[in-house]
């Protein structure tokens, strides 16, 4: 009697930590949710601006987690495997971006981070492709 229960309330416990709240998941047309976003402002579309389009390859084992995508070391949103993400920012001045893994756990553990400078010279489209390899995430800049 003991096992059959117990399978259940495992099997409870562990459907409740997979599930994502409505509010959280992956729109249909692959962007980042809002509230996912910690600074929306940058979110809204300005004339005269460049545009840096952020976007998260598909990934099977390897980068599967949720990361923290940063502007000049400000978390700006979560981003998960498949999503697609596009700011505003002033042109005529450089900005680092950078990505680590979510950190869940407390502890000594310092997730890897790769991190990227875009000089934005001039108002345009600026994408930025982040991925995953064995040693942990990657950014590149696509032309």
């Amino acid at each position: 009697m003991k096992t059959p229960i117990t399978a259940c309330l495992l099997a409870l416990a562990l459907t409740a930590c997979v599930i994502t709240p409505p509010n959280e998941r992956t729109t249909s047309t692959g962007q980042v949710p809002l509230a996912r976003i910690y600074i929306k402002s940058m979110t809204t579309q300005v004339a005269d601006q460049a545009e840096v389009q952020f976007s998260r390859s598909e990934a099977f084992i390897i980068g599967n987690s949720p990361q923290e995508l940063a502007i000049n070391d400000v978390v700006l949103a979560q981003i998960w495997h498949g999503e697609r993400l596009s700011i505003w920012l002033k042109p005529g001045a450089s900005y680092t971006f950078s990505v680590k893994p979510m950190q869940t756990l407390n502890g000594d553990y310092a997730p890897p981070r790769a991190s990227v400078t875009l000089d934005l010279k001039t108002a345009g489209v600026y994408k930025v492709r982040l991925g995953a390899d064995a040693k942990g995430p990657t950014m590149q800049v696509e032309k």
